[in-house]
């Protein structure tokens, strides 16, 4: 049970769009990638780091996003950091 909240923050890696012009992207963001469950349950995966391997991973995760846990995601991204 997660007991956080995701909502409204600013990811650098979020490549989502923004068809509304509301500020806030589309669709979720998933700040958890596949690969660093990978590497938590296995260390020595780490040596796969920026390899094919890796981005390959990345790739699956975008077109099958139940890949990744579901209450870990931003479901209003914003599309801009916020200026304090």
């Amino acid at each position: 049970m997660v007991l956080n909240t995701f909502n409204n923050n600013y990811w650098d890696k979020y490549e989502g769009y923004d068809l509304n012009k509301d500020k806030v992207g589309d669709i979720p963001y998933h700040p958890l990638s596949l690969f660093s469950v990978i590497v938590e349950r296995n260390p020595p995966a780490m040596l796969l780091f920026r390899s094919f391997m890796s981005s390959l991973l990345d790739k699956a995760e975008k077109m099958l996003p139940s890949l990744t846990p579901e209450n870990l995601r931003d479901d209003f991204p914003f599309m801009k950091p916020i200026a304090l």
